[in-house]
């Protein structure tokens, strides 16, 4: 791809190198929120990290670049170069020899717990939170009040549901924490040595279910390959109360994404099978919760 003139500007004045210095753009990734390309300059090589329309409504740029500045100061995403909190364009090193995680890999599941772990027990703080059931919320009248309303003939229900789930949730001593809050997959980046956690743009003070809840959402598993990984989070002695809580919130966050892919669609977003993956999740342990637990 070719940036346009005004990403070039923002490179050669964080690099402080010349135009003619920047070479070799490639796309390696279309998300759901932003796009990003690699590029090389000087005897290096660079990711830049461009905002998708409609973000700003939901994500605050100011709070991500601290909690980026944080994450890199813990070392858990030591590629962190620089971020504009105005526009959200952001600068990042490369890493060589990347994968992401395999949902399917036991190994795998527990380097990138191990990496939740060290950051929920460090007990870090900023000053906002995370909150996913009252962020859903706000999106959602965002949705009523200026895109037309939610076509989902099942949306009242589910939400119903997993209100039931988050309000059991509430009071139960599982304290907050400095969380990312998007944890799946594509923000992991493996080497042979090194697990880096990228793209802090939902990071705040939340619930550690937010993190154990996101992964096991995105890996679309069954309740029993869940209740596998929150173990691996809590070790042997797993109180039913921390099982509960971690697969409700793998139903919360479920939602929220889902009301947020909502959102993206009405921006002109395509959020691909993402949208239907999500709602599947809210509504596979939503549905499980409710009826076992007779919520």
């Amino acid at each position: 791809m070719q940036p346009d003139r005004g990403m070039i500007a923002n490179i050669t004045g964080v690099l402080a190198c010349r135009e003619s210095d920047i070479r070799k753009f490639q796309r390696i990734r279309e998300g759901l929120t932003n796009s990003s390309f690699s590029f090389e300059a000087g005897e290096k090589k660079y990711v830049y990290r461009h905002p998708g329309e409609g973000t700003e409504a939901i994500i605050s740029r100011v709070h991500e670049k601290k909690a980026l500045e944080l994450a890199k100061s813990i070392g858990a995403d030591p590629t962190f170069i620089h971020m504009d909190e105005k526009s959200g364009w952001k600068l990042s090193a490369f890493v060589e020899g990347i994968r992401m995680p395999s949902y399917d890999s036991t190994e795998d599941s527990r380097r990138v717990l191990d990496v939740m772990k060290k950051l929920h027990e460090k007990k870090l703080s900023v000053d906002w939170s995370f909150l996913p059931w009252e962020e859903a919320v706000k999106i959602e009248s965002l949705l009523r009040e200026g895109k037309g309303g939610i076509a989902d003939p099942g949306f009242e229900s589910l939400k119903e549901r997993v209100e039931k789930c988050y309000r059991k949730c509430e009071g139960d001593g599982i304290e907050m924490r400095f969380c990312h809050c998007d944890t799946y997959a594509p923000n992991w980046m493996l080497t042979e040595t090194e697990t880096i956690l990228i793209d802090w743009e939902y990071a705040g003070n939340a619930d550690p279910g937010c993190d154990i809840g996101t992964y096991i959402m995105d890996s679309m598993w069954e309740v029993p390959e869940a209740e596998r990984f929150i173990e691996m989070y809590c070790g042997e002695h797993m109180t039913e109360t921390q099982r509960f809580h971690y697969l409700a919130y793998a139903a919360i966050l479920s939602y929220y994404w889902y009301v947020w892919a909502l959102y993206r669609e009405s921006c002109g977003a395509d959020t691909g099978e993402s949208l239907h993956n999500w709602r599947v999740m809210a509504k596979r342990y939503s549905d499980y919760l409710t009826e076992s637990q007779r919520l």
